[in-house]
């Protein structure tokens, strides 16, 4: 009996040895990728019913790192924005110091005002046709389009250029103050985009490409808009058809449309240039208040930024502590194991070298 149950109990004895052995291996991995982690090997075994809460943080950080990403974005485009914007006033404002000695009557430099003007136009449109990351900024909700046609480009839809528009108003000059009169409220008309009579003519017919103010119905064309947060969306965007571009500009085509020095009445000069300064000089001060608006917005968003990466250190140290581990704990571990598969395997070498003559 002896000698039948040794080697059987010694077979069962040697398998369970090697189980153990693999138990205990797979522990000491666990322990060892703890311990070079920081983090628990089996987070939601480890946890048990406190894993949904895990993943529920985890997609809290990710969408708090999705706002982030969206957001920081944004804050780009707006500072693009901004450094266009600082550009277009500085072009205006140094084209109505220029213009304004010449308002009353004309000095030296009234017959370099037409060429001036011209620059002034070519530079202001090349800004505001500025794009970010392939789209017309300041074009509004309609961003593949770009934002002005040049001063001589023709419209692909009217077939006319804002220079042939502004000389269909002024034909071969002005007679008179009335003369000047009509014809200055008319470009007004032009650029509100209010000339019934010949709407290919009016400023979001033949000048600007972008969203519409209005839509066919009337409604308001709706702005850019961004979710910076889970409760708040933005409504951002500048569009070259906000009324201080169209004062600028309008002032710059009164002036880039004729050679002022030549209108031979001074009441008309007088009428025509004053006209055009007004315009230019309301259309500055309203791009100071839309840089100002802007800078808010700037603000706003660079706040939210702050906020969210302050709440993802918040969200990620909570994760941290239910998924990290204690690494003296998790280093104590290794230790015991590394001690436990050792011992195992002197036990199992032992049995394995066990013969029918160790009972003898």
């Amino acid at each position: 009996m002896i000698g039948t149950l040794g080697p059987s109990s010694t077979y069962d004895l040697l398998s369970t040895r090697r189980t153990q052995i693999g138990e205990i291996r797979d522990r000491l991995n666990n322990a060892s990728l703890e311990v070079a982690t920081g983090m628990k090997a089996d987070v939601y075994k480890s946890l048990g019913f406190r894993s949904t809460e895990v993943l529920a943080l985890r997609a809290q950080v990710e969408r708090n790192e999705g706002f982030i990403a969206s957001n920081q974005l944004l804050s780009s485009k707006l500072d693009v924005t901004v450094s266009t914007l600082n550009g277009i006033r500085s072009i205006a404002q140094s084209f109505l110091n220029e213009v304004t000695p010449n308002v009353n009557a004309p000095t030296a430099s009234a017959a370099g005002l037409q060429g001036a003007a011209l620059s002034a136009l070519e530079q202001l449109t090349g800004q505001l046709n500025s794009t970010y990351q392939g789209g017309a900024l300041f074009s509004g909700i309609d961003s593949n389009q770009t934002s002005l046609q040049r001063w001589n480009q023709a419209d692909a839809t009217t077939g006319l250029s804002p220079s042939d528009v502004l000389a269909s108003v002024i034909g071969t000059g002005f007679t008179d103050a009335t003369d000047a009169t009509n014809k200055a409220s008319a470009i007004v008309d032009i650029f509100a985009s209010a000339d019934v009579g010949q709407p290919n003519r009016n400023f979001e017919a033949t000048f600007y490409n972008g969203a519409p103010l209005l839509q066919s119905v009337g409604v308001s064309t709706p702005r850019l808009q961004a979710q910076i947060d889970k409760n708040t969306t933005l409504i951002y965007g500048i569009q070259a058809n906000d009324q201080a571009f169209r004062d600028v500009m309008r002032g710059l085509s009164m002036i880039a449309s004729t050679d002022v020095s030549a209108i031979s009445d001074g009441a008309a000069y007088e009428v025509w240039m004053s006209n055009a300064v007004n315009a230019l000089s309301q259309g500055v001060s309203g791009l100071i208040e839309v840089e100002s608006k802007l800078g808010g917005q700037q603000q706003l968003v660079s706040a939210r930024i702050t906020a969210q990466q302050n709440l993802g250190d918040i969200f990620n140290s909570r994760v941290n502590d239910l998924e990290g581990v204690d690494l003296f704990e998790a280093s104590s571990r290794v230790i015991e194991l590394e001690t436990q598969l050792q011992a195992t395997y002197t036990v199992t070498s032992r049995l394995s070298q066990l013969s029918f003559l160790n009972y003898m």
